[in-house]
């Protein structure tokens, strides 16, 4: 199973509100260029995180403050209880997904996101998960979702918004809302429409995989 973090995970899209604390407003114009398909996310993360000058520290300071899904814990348990792999798959960033997700006590989930290294000179941004399958990504989550597919596992595949097109019609079940649902009926793609993870975890339980076969 493979879950979108930002907007899906939580309520907000984390990146945005980090660029809106603590980038340069010009950053919010590298937002809509990226909306708009006219840069990559390495670009836009490049060009925003060069205003940043807040520390570490004061970043996950505000980062703890994040809420997440009330439904998310549940529904890592269920994935336990029931043999599946589950992974956060986002064009966000490892850093601040796993610090969000320890701050909840939420521990040893399996994340495939863009990095950022802290150093005494600096930070420096790298994408271990990019594929040139889909240019625009950080992290190609086509990619993933045919790594697992070809390990032979189907792929429930849970989203929201624009990172989360390219899965569209490659993923076995897709659950989404927002941009991505309307995405999805716009092109007449099968869908199961959610509003937050508890419904999720609702339908997921009526349903009757065997263990080890959901990715």
């Amino acid at each position: 199973m493979l879950c979108d973090f930002d907007g899906t995970a939580t309520p907000c899209i984390v990146i945005d509100m980090l660029y809106r604390k603590f980038a340069a407003p010009s950053c919010l114009q590298m937002v809509k260029l990226w909306e708009q398909g006219k840069i990559s996310t390495p670009e836009e993360m490049r060009a925003c995180f060069a205003t940043v000058t807040a520390s570490q520290a004061e970043m996950e300071h505000f980062l703890s403050t994040i809420p997440l899904d009330p439904a998310l814990a549940d529904l890592l348990d269920f994935c336990k209880q029931r043999g599946y792999h589950f992974a956060i798959v986002s064009d966000g960033l490892v850093w601040y997904i796993q610090h969000i997700l320890h701050c909840h006590g939420i521990h040893n989930v399996t994340i495939y996101a863009n990095e950022i290294h802290f150093g005494p000179n600096g930070l420096r941004l790298s994408f271990p998960w990019y594929s040139p399958e889909t240019p625009l990504r950080g992290t190609s989550k086509l990619a993933l979702v045919r790594r697992y597919q070809a390990d032979g596992f189907q792929v429930v595949f849970i989203g929201d918004g624009l990172s989360d097109v390219e899965v569209v019609g490659a993923t076995d079940v897709l659950y989404a809302r927002a941009s991505l649902l309307d995405y999805c009926r716009a092109h007449h793609s099968p869908v199961i429409p959610f509003l937050n993870l508890r419904e999720v975890l609702e339908d997921l339980r009526k349903r009757d995989w065997s263990a080890h076969s959901i990715g």
